[in-house]
């Protein structure tokens, strides 16, 4: 095969993987379904939140599986067995009668087709661009934000016309979307790279060692990234999951927990979602492309400080103006770290078992998607309005974010020695290939 014809293979596996992601970030649309959930099953709002909570716990589980999987045989059979799964466990959501079940459909089993499709999607990619791995990992993620927003809206239609059988129209689409996409995806040669790229030159070079997954999960660094994953993500995903009764209570006079006061002004702090989602949107695309110019690390570090000022900057926000402004700024920074993680986990670790030991990795994500909420709801004010209301939310995400902020100072000293011997054995193997080349044209000499 010709670079020319695979640099046109992976544009076409590129493509097929962001269809992928587009499929998953279905996730946003499930509580669109909310009410008609409830009236079929009999269930609380609290009661069909928690199959969230399994779907994501499932999706991080399989995550490993597929990763191990995608590394050895390839994406292809896991789009198929995964776009299956998925799109049936939603296609059965649209029957459920009882809370159990609507475990079981969408929290088991969409869970599990969800972890057998992304993490594949997004390591199938990064070996097809290794010159450029945050950029389009940027892109991929960008796919959610969109799906996010389109699905979203044809879910809310689909509710509208059809209430909870909305749920087989989405699932006969997003089966017949991820066997299309698995039919042009295909695994990257062993070590290819495009002609001209050179990987131990600039901010994100390095000889890559492959660590297995055990040998991974023993160092030090493993540890410290897991844990700075799950700082950096826990104030954006609080953000996504209280959004709108944030917004009604400190800008609109809603009581914290009144649902008939938040649910009367819903349409009004919705626009904050559409805010937030583009601002997600923006920093997953431009935040690939400054990781691949000036490194991961610094990048996290830039992440974790708009997230503080963000958060500080909404704790005494009063205006709709002002709220938006620095929402924007959480929501972009937010965008960034899934973007950062995948070529980071690949840079530290090697390329040959990313996919599981990314899996691994991603369980940070998953911490904070149990954490995140919970701030949330433990620490609003019951009954109060205004910045007294969620002021000490704020203070608590800013203060995890900062905690965080210093992991990554000693996750960059760690990554900068490293790379300091890793040069100096450069050097060491360029003089020891020259040597025997200097003795050789002595005798010549004499």
């Amino acid at each position: 095969m010709s670079h020319a014809q695979k640099v046109a293979n992976r544009n076409i596996v590129f493509i097929g993987a962001f269809i992928v992601v587009w499929v998953v970030s279905a996730a946003n649309v499930f509580t669109v379904f909310d009410v008609p959930l409830q009236e079929a099953t009999g269930g609380s709002g609290a009661q069909i939140a928690l199959a969230l909570t399994i779907y994501q716990t499932v999706m991080a589980l399989f995550g490993i599986l597929s990763g191990r999987i995608v590394d050895k045989s390839g994406p292809k059979m896991l789009m198929f067995v995964g776009g299956a799964i998925f799109g049936l466990g939603y296609l059965l959501t649209g029957f459920v009668t009882s809370v159990p079940l609507v475990y079981i459909t969408y929290g088991l089993m969409a869970g599990a087709g969800n972890g057998l499709m992304y993490n594949p999607a997004i390591n199938t990619s990064l070996r097809w661009f290794p010159e450029k791995r945050a950029t389009m990992n940027g892109v991929l993620l960008a796919a959610a934000s969109i799906g996010g927003i389109i699905l979203s809206q044809i879910a809310t239609q689909l509710n509208h016309h059809f209430g909870q059988k909305g749920f087989v129209y989405l699932g006969i689409g997003f089966w017949v979307l991820a066997w299309l996409a698995g039919a042009i995806m295909s695994p990257a040669p062993a070590n290819w790279r495009p002609a001209g790229y050179n990987p131990d030159a600039g901010p994100t070079g390095r000889v890559e060692k492959d660590f297995t997954p055990g040998q991974m999960i023993k160092t030090p660094t493993f540890w410290l990234m897991i844990v700075i994953l799950a700082f950096c993500c826990t104030a954006g995903i609080m953000m996504i999951g209280k959004l709108t009764s944030i917004a009604g209570s400190q800008l609109y006079g809603a009581p914290v927990g009144d649902v008939s006061a938040l649910s009367a002004i819903a349409t009004t702090t919705s626009i904050y979602v559409i805010v937030n989602t583009a601002a997600n949107l923006v920093g997953r695309l431009s935040t690939g492309v400054f990781a691949d110019k000036f490194g991961e690390i610094k990048v996290l570090a830039a992440i974790l400080i708009l997230t503080i000022v963000s958060l500080l900057g909404l704790s005494v926000s009063t205006s709709p103006l002002l709220f938006g402004i620095f929402l924007c700024l959480l929501g972009a920074s937010f965008g960034g770290v899934l973007v950062v993680f995948p070529p980071l986990t690949s840079r530290q670790f090697g390329l040959k078992n990313n996919g599981v030991n990314y899996g691994i990795m991603f369980f940070g994500y998953a911490i904070a998607s149990l954490v995140g909420p919970q701030i949330a709801s433990l620490l609003a004010v019951p009954g109060a309005t205004g910045l007294e209301a969620y002021r000490t939310v704020y203070f608590t995400a800013a203060a995890v974010a900062a905690v965080g902020l210093v992991l990554v100072g000693f996750l960059f000293r760690i990554d900068k020695k490293h790379q300091e011997r890793l040069h100096a054995l450069q050097r060491q193997q360029a003089a020891d290939q020259a040597e025997p080349t200097q003795n050789q044209a002595e005798p010549a000499q004499s």
